[in-house]
């Protein structure tokens, strides 16, 4: 790609302005972060990079960390048709305004269609980044109208380009959809400092949205089987307010739980450092941020269902295991042996700065957009 002529990248991503600018909403996607991940690099390699994103209250137009931000509508997809209505021509508005090369969207297939055809109508290269296994299945339509589903399936065989975040997915987009995406990884920030384990304050951290798919009741029932262990759990509301609600009235109920709420995408990553363990309880991820900042932190990861391409029992960092009373076992043998929690926290370093570093992903996604355009 010519350092003459960089490339001007538009992602869109109606939640990225949560991580652009912390502290705006109770709620901060993974998907946003990634993609905010990926634009520091290429802004600093000196490609013009704006985003379109959903609205906050914000300008329609403002300038934030060096990227040009354009607001269009709040959510991805709205039920009421003349809200949907409305919503596109928001949508279209921002990404006229944007005047960019290459539009990029990441994880809905709510907005998959309407954004490929934009970018077309307007003269440009149009990307789509899969951000969970949903995007991936023909027959999971996301709860989203047909004619969304449809259009989802004619933009991902239209697009430039379609990348995924694992091997699974790549497998799985090729059988249900006849596409052959390169794998781009998740990507984070590395060489953050590592606390040892004697001076970490929580044994076992939880981080994510207090929402059925990410089982936070099975957290709970954990942590009421580990009573001489402490729990810290961070993290908003989801959209079911009265699971929200009992959950919560759960997890405050014990006195090994501490519940932090939710805490803005730049100063979650401290909570890594504070704890020995993290623990995913979800039915299934895409892949998970949470892991990444584990790592960085050379915190070990255990998992009752989700392992991305099996990385974390396959390059030993953590544990997975859907028996959860194999798990406790697990993380209690974790816990009370210094040397073998020692030696998985400097793997989870090395693996992360090794896979997952952020400029890795960055040559990755670069690479991927040299082999498709001219």
């Amino acid at each position: 790609m010519s350092s003459a002529h960089p490339l001007h990248f538009c992602f869109i991503s109606m939640e990225a302005y949560a991580t652009l600018c912390p502290g705006v909403a109770a709620e901060a996607g993974g998907a946003g972060f990634q993609l905010v991940q990926i634009a520091q690099v290429l802004r600093d390699r000196g490609h013009p990079v704006s985003f379109v994103v959903g609205d906050y209250g914000q300008p329609f137009h403002k300038q934030l960390q060096g990227f040009d931000i354009w607001r269009a509508n709040q959510v991805a997809h709205d039920r009421s048709y003349q809200r949907a209505l409305l919503n596109l021509g928001r949508l279209w508005r921002a990404m006229r305004a944007a005047k960019a090369d290459v539009y990029v969207l990441r994880s809905t297939r709510f907005l998959n269609g309407q954004c490929w055809l934009f970018s077309r109508a307007l003269g440009a290269r149009y990307g789509f980044m899969v951000a969970n296994r949903s995007n991936c299945l023909a027959d999971d339509r996301e709860g989203v109208p047909g004619i969304l589903n449809t259009l989802h399936a004619k933009a991902l065989a239209g697009a430039d380009l379609v990348t995924a975040q694992t091997m699974d997915q790549q497998v799985l987009i090729r059988r249900e959809f006849g596409v052959d995406p390169p794998v781009v990884p998740n990507g984070i920030t590395t060489g953050e400092a590592v606390p040892g384990a004697e001076d970490r304050e929580f044994d076992v951290l939880w981080v994510g949205s207090l929402k059925p798919v990410k089982q936070p009741h099975v957290l709970a029932e954990l942590a009421s089987r580990m009573p001489h262990r402490s729990f810290a759990v961070v993290g908003g509301a989801g959209e079911d307010q009265a699971y929200h609600q009992q959950v919560v009235e759960q997890l405050t109920s014990l006195p090994n739980v501490t519940v932090a709420g939710f805490v803005p995408p730049d100063e979650v990553g401290s909570w890594y450092a504070r704890s020995r363990l993290f623990l995913n309880t979800s039915l299934h991820e895409g892949y998970p941020n949470t892991f990444l900042y584990s790592w960085t932190r050379g915190t070990p990861v255990c998992s009752l269902l989700v392992d991305p391409d099996g990385e974390v029992a396959g390059q030993g960092l953590g544990l997975v295991d859907e028996d959860m009373d194999q798990l406790v076992i697990g993380m209690e043998n974790l816990l009370v042996d210094e040397d073998a929690w020692s030696q998985c926290s400097r793997r989870c370093c090395q693996w992360v700065a090794q896979a997952h570093g952020v400029e890795t992903t960055a040559n990755r996604f670069l690479a991927a957009w040299d082999e498709v355009l001219p």
